[in-house]
């Protein structure tokens, strides 16, 4: 045998043996995760379930060895519940890293509705105006290199 396959053998012997080390304590880690946010689930909690389901949670209790959670969805007349696992929540939402700083969500007869606030349109102004602030410069440039081939 060559030294070149001898080392192939003990590399592969290598992944081998380290792949499902390495797998098992991430998936440990995951699974720690996991436990963590299910026990620290409570009432009033916004959530979104594995199969992207909004709710938020109104009851918790223990059946046997699962924990089950009821979460509200809908709003107004479509308003409903489901009872799910623990497990099927796949994160609890902050409000701050759903709805992002510049627009704010306004509740009106049943229906969210969002608006933009005043310093977001002023972004999108100052962006519409340097767009055609590039296009009169183009034009200015295109106008005076026209007059240098006709002088």
């Amino acid at each position: 045998m060559d030294i070149s396959q001898i080392i192939l053998i003990v590399v592969i012997l290598l992944l081998i043996v380290a792949y499902p080390i390495l797998v098992s304590s991430r998936n440990k880690k995951e699974r720690q995760k996991l436990d963590e946010q299910t026990n620290s689930l409570k009432r009033g909690d916004k959530v979104m379930t594995t199969s992207g389901i909004f709710g938020t949670v109104v009851d918790l209790h223990q059946e046997g060895e699962r924990k089950i959670v009821t979460i509200e969805t809908g709003y107004g007349k479509t308003k409903g519940y489901m009872a799910i696992d623990a497990y099927a929540i796949y994160t609890v939402i902050n409000e701050q890293s759903v709805v992002p700083e510049d627009v704010k969500v306004v509740e009106k007869d049943n229906k969210v509705e969002e608006t933009k606030t005043a310093q977001t349109e002023n972004k999108e102004e100052n962006k519409e105006e340097k767009v055609v602030e590039k296009k009169n410069a183009t034009k200015t440039k295109k106008n005076k290199s026209t007059e240098k081939e006709g002088k």
